[in-house]
């Protein structure tokens, strides 16, 4: 062989080599599924390496984590937020708001829902209204809440009409006018917004508005729901004075007493009509209300009084009746004294309430003197009625000892005296009166006298449960922890909400702590000036 062959020879070699080894090593990283095929080809009948085989829904896509998409949806929102978006901005503030995608964080939810309003985007002016109105992340504001709101209901946003309607009717932001008030409370009600047509049947049962049809008067009697307003404005019904309607229906105060009562007091009551036949042996629904009252609910002594006086799960008794009337009437009950009133009315009721009173009824007593101080009955002189309280209360009348205490501490027929008041609400609390460990609790921080960070701490508590229990009291009273910073941080929206949930149960005392706050935030123009309401 020659030279030259041997050479070509070996050139071929190596290029053969070059070109086979990664076949050869294809070959064996193949073999495992080569061999796995024949086994499939070998099982599957109509297989001659699959002749009919198909995937079902061929190549499948990998989709990526909802971590992953989650991120990239969140960067995308936020270059786009950035970029100046309004629906960017909303949708970021809603997401920082929520938590969703984002942390929960009440501040830059409102910093971007007030990007997107200040580009007059409608529900973000609306978003932004109740931003400020309820100082979520933001300063309490009601006034820039009102010019927020303003602008959402003339851009026809039926929530933004809702809303701005509201402001007419409390005399806090702006002059109370109901006429206002129903025009756009109307308009929202004609785009089919609910709490708007809730509003209106409401303003309509209390005979607020003069513009009224018979058949939305009927319907608003007719509505029967027990339930509890959700919704983040509300308005107030400032009808402080004296209710003089006899014809308070029960399921009037059953509704009154369901939406004021604690999560325990609605599951007890549920949505039964107590006074229904049948209904009233419900010994359950009797001792949540009796609690209720016993912590100084006026809503639940309002139904307990009339408990007493249908004899309701409870012996008939109308002097009973009339005291929880008076307790209720003492702690601004809207009916507790149209309620008094009616009884008092009745033919012989003040002559029944005298002769037990004399045959050493202490409750009697109580009453007696009540309707003394009230003008309701004139048989007494004013000393006589103080006395009647001290006797009873000497017996340990619970309703007795607390109110000799108001007296003590308003100076109402006796001269002012806040520690002989105190010691008369000691009393009653040593005897089980939360009533009056309430009373207790609310003047030491009214009147910072608590003696300890650890004494502060524990009136707190008792501030906080009672509110929880449905004391008006007790609610009053923590607005002023909140507003103040006593014994809690100061927390202005927080002491808003609760003077103002006091102030829809009927306090003045609260409304009129509700109207300092916003009157030190008032603007000075006109529109904003509330002084001749």
């Amino acid at each position: 062989m020659s030279i030259w062959w041997l050479r070509l020879s070996y050139i071929i070699l190596m290029g053969l080599r070059n070109f086979l080894t990664p076949l050869l090593m294809l070959a064996v990283l193949l073999a495992p599924f080569l061999v796995f095929g024949q086994a499939l080809r070998q099982d599957h009948p109509n297989s001659s390496v699959f002749r009919d085989y198909r995937a079902s829904d061929g190549p499948q896509l990998i989709r990526p984590s909802d971590v992953t998409y989650q991120l990239w949806e969140a960067l995308m929102l936020m270059r786009r937020a950035n970029g100046g978006d309004p629906v960017a901005q909303e949708e970021l503030g809603f997401r920082y708001f929520l938590g969703k995608g984002f942390p929960a964080d009440t501040a830059k939810a409102a910093y971007w829902i007030e990007k997107a309003a200040d580009q007059n985007m409608p529900i973000a002016q609306y978003n932004m209204g109740v931003f400020l109105n309820n100082g979520w992340g933001i300063p309490w504001n009601p006034f820039k809440a009102y010019e927020r709101f303003k602008s959402a209901a003339e851009d026809s946003l039926p929530e933004g009409e809702f809303a701005f309607g509201l402001f007419y009717t409390d005399n806090l932001v702006v002059h109370r006018d109901l006429e206002t008030a129903y025009k756009w409370l109307k308009l929202a009600e004609d785009a089919k917004y609910e709490p708007a047509k809730k509003i209106i049947d409401e303003f309509i049962k209390r005979g607020l508005l003069a513009h009224t049809d018979s058949s939305r008067t009927k319907d608003a009697k007719r509505d029967s729901s027990l339930g509890v307003s959700n919704q983040p404005i509300e308005p107030l019904y400032l009808d402080y004075g004296p209710d003089t309607s006899s014809n308070v229906s029960d399921l009037t105060l059953l509704n009154e007493a369901y939406k004021e009562g604690s999560a325990k007091f609605r599951k007890a009551l549920g949505v039964t009509n107590l006074f229904e036949k049948g209904a009233e042996n419900d010994t359950t629904a009797i001792g949540v209300i009796e609690a209720a009252a016993s912590v100084g609910s006026p809503e639940a002594l309002a139904v307990l009084g009339r408990c007493y006086e249908k004899g309701t799960g409870v012996p008939r008794d109308r002097i009973l009746a009339a005291e929880q009337y008076l307790r209720a009437a003492r702690m601004d009950s809207r009916h507790g004294l149209a309620l008094l009133l009616r009884l008092v009315r009745e033919k012989g009721f003040i002559k029944k309430v005298a002769e037990r009173t004399k045959a050493g009824d202490y409750d009697a007593a109580f009453v007696w003197a009540g309707l003394t101080e009230l003008g309701l009955d004139h048989q007494l002189l004013d000393d006589q009625a103080f006395h009647l309280l001290l006797t009873a209360a000497d017996h340990d009348n619970i309703p007795s000892l607390i109110e000799l205490g108001r007296c003590y501490y308003t100076g109402q027929w006796t001269p002012r005296n806040p520690a002989l008041g105190a010691r008369c609400w000691e009393r009653a609390a040593e005897d089980g009166s939360r009533d009056a460990e309430i009373r207790l609790a609310a003047a030491a921080v009214i009147s910072d006298s608590a003696a300890s960070d650890a004494a502060l701490a524990d009136t707190i508590e008792i501030l906080s449960d009672g509110v929880g229990d449905g004391s008006m009291i007790a609610q009053l009273a923590l607005g002023f922890c909140y507003e103040h910073g006593v014994g809690v941080r100061r927390d202005t929206p927080m002491a808003v909400k609760l003077y103002r949930d006091c102030a829809q149960r009927g306090s003045e005392s609260a409304y009129n702590a509700l109207l300092a706050m916003y009157n030190k935030l008032r603007p000075k123009e006109k529109i904003f000036d509330v002084s001749n309401g």
